[in-house]
């Protein structure tokens, strides 16, 4: 079973929508004109597709943050350059938001994203129905949503209460004989020291993942989110794997199980 895992691809785009000079999207639009941009190199999201289809991995694992202000226009490109992936006839993709997909409440960036998130994960859920577990020749995905409209000074995440006590009592089944139990989710648990992410970029409520990740109830956590890549060991065996970001490193990561 192959996984390639990809994340953090922030493509920019004007919006034609006045009402994001109202909201925290005129902030973003700012900073990735500004100084995101001239880090970003789209040419490398081309290579990663051609690579993809070499590797003809069984899964495709994109943990979020398509776009930078998660506009309308910005899903409907992204989906576009993205369409390659989505037609591979021997894998099949996962996707979960970032940060920046759920950036506000407009009911069109909304609308957007679930279009997007319906789109790349081939109908298989709607956003609302995360967390889900995905089961395929002894590997079990726990795909969940972190993401929600923050304040214009943050870029945090929450896992929510209720999603918490879902994968706890998941985690709590019994394995089938050489099961692997793999996390999908935007934020890293950590980061590659080992420490928590700063307060206004961390996932708040991931005790839980922490310690399913420490107890090897979880084999691997895959996320994004931190631009850099990096993977992380605990001491009982299970990993940590962020992709970074795709246009800033041209990195894929390649998972053989």
């Amino acid at each position: 079973m192959r996984i390639v895992h990809v994340s953090d691809i922030h493509f920019g785009a004007w919006t034609r929508d006045w009402s994001a000079l109202l909201d925290k999207r005129v902030a973003g639009i700012l900073n990735f004109f500004v100084r995101r941009r001239s880090r970003l190199h789209y040419e490398y999201l081309h290579r990663a597709i051609c690579r993809i289809r070499l590797l003809q991995p069984d899964w495709v694992v994109v943990t979020g943050d398509l776009t930078s202000i998660g506009s309308a226009e910005e899903f409907r490109e992204i989906t576009l350059l993205l369409k390659p992936l989505v037609e591979l006839a021997h894998a099949k993709i996962i996707y979960v938001p970032g940060n920046h997909d759920a950036y506000v409440r407009n009911p069109a960036c909304a609308d957007a994203l679930q279009q997007a998130f319906n789109l790349l994960n081939q109908g298989r859920w709607d956003l609302a129905q995360l967390p889900q577990v995905l089961e395929d020749h002894g590997l079990r995905f726990f795909v969940v949503n972190e993401c929600q409209p923050t304040a214009i000074w943050s870029s945090s995440g929450k896992l929510m209460a209720e999603s918490q006590r879902m994968l706890k009592e998941w985690w709590q089944e019994p394995r089938h004989d050489g099961e692997k139990r793999i996390l999908v989710g935007h934020f890293p648990i950590r980061n590659v020291d080992g420490q928590p992410l700063e307060w206004r970029r961390r996932l708040h409520g991931a005790k839980p993942l922490l310690e399913a990740l420490e107890s090897n109830r979880i084999d691997l956590s895959l996320c994004g989110h931190d631009h850099e890549p990096f993977v992380r060991h605990e001491a009982g065996g299970a990993m940590e794997i962020c992709a970074g970001s795709l246009t800033v490193w041209g990195r894929i990561n390649v998972i053989d199980y």
